[in-house]
């Protein structure tokens, strides 16, 4: 993936959680073996290289200035929480266009209006897929009286 450093400049880090940011900061210590403050190209490639990967010296140095904010030449702990909720805002657009698509192949339109089939979406999670869950007692829940499924009650239904 590569990363928009626009985009990644706009980023709240308040975006994260209290628990992710005490992870992220957990996380960057791990790296951050000489406590400089910094996760340098050094660590990063001793950090990489327990993960099994092999970078050159070129990949550490692009990696680095991908996300390198401060323009240091080292990750600070700000650019580190930053990247975590960069990938976080990616993961929910993804999230949330993956929803959509699923909503307009059921029979619902690109603008998020119309709807969904009851049976026909419980047809394709049972015989598609094969899952056993009780949909029609969830579905119940959401729109007790809708043979239908509007966009909201859709996603609802498929986040949960």
């Amino acid at each position: 993936m590569s990363i928009n450093m626009d985009d990644l400049k706009k980023v709240n880090v308040d975006t994260l959680t209290a628990k992710e940011k005490q992870k992220c900061y957990e996380a960057f210590v791990a790296f951050d073996k000489n406590v400089s403050g910094y996760i340098e190209k050094d660590e990063l490639r001793a950090v990489l290289e327990e993960m099994g990967q092999k970078p050159s010296e070129e990949e550490l140095i692009k990696m680095i200035n991908e996300v390198d904010l401060s323009g240091r030449g080292a990750i600070s702990k700000e650019d580190f929480l930053k990247i975590i909720a960069y990938h976080k805002m990616i993961l929910q657009t993804s999230d949330e266009e993956d929803i959509k698509l699923a909503f307009i192949a059921l029979g619902g339109n690109e603008d998020k209006t119309g709807s969904v089939d009851r049976q026909k979406l419980i047809n394709v999670i049972q015989n598609e897929f094969n899952l056993s869950i009780d949909l029609n007692r969830l579905i119940k829940e959401l729109s007790p009286n809708q043979n239908e499924l509007k966009y909201e009650d859709f996603r609802n239904l498929l986040q949960n």
